[in-house]
């Protein structure tokens, strides 16, 4: 079972890095922060989605024509957790663009924007942060516990 004191721990640790990154101006300095940044949420939302799973039974919901096996296999459980994990980052970038245009004045989000190529920069590397969950889940995780 994954432990909320992990999933609290790794919000903690990026909302610290994410504060000290506004303070300090990295996501204007460095363009490239905001990349490992997306990649830990990536992995963060993942871990939500599979701590949320045993308590929801989300991944055993099967249509009735379906075989049992695929099911149980694990594309279902990739399928189901990028899905997850791109919903939350597509959230998350109109949140960025809804906040500037509507709240700051000071346009804070949209200065480390640069139109849709850093979007799709930012939901591939969310993407790429549930999949290190995923393959790390499966090596280490899986072998100690059972989340899968």
């Amino acid at each position: 079972m994954i432990s909320p004191k992990l999933i609290l721990g790794l919000l903690i640790f990026i909302l610290f890095v994410h504060i000290l990154a506004t303070i300090n101006y990295w996501y204007w300095t460095y363009t490239w922060f905001d990349m490992p940044m997306h990649f830990l949420g990536g992995f963060w939302v993942a871990t939500i989605f599979m701590w949320l799973n045993p308590k929801f039974n989300i991944i055993e919901i099967r249509p009735l024509n379906i075989d049992r096996n695929f099911w149980r296999s694990d594309l279902p459980k990739l399928i189901l957790v990028l899905g997850f994990v791109i919903l939350i980052g597509v959230l998350w970038e109109f949140f960025e663009f809804g906040y500037d245009v509507l709240i700051s004045s000071k346009g804070y989000f949209i200065a480390a924007q640069q139109g849709v190529g850093d979007t799709m920069s930012d939901l591939f590397f969310d993407l790429l942060g549930g999949i290190a969950f995923l393959v790390i889940g499966k090596l280490y995780l899986n072998k100690k516990s059972n989340i899968w």
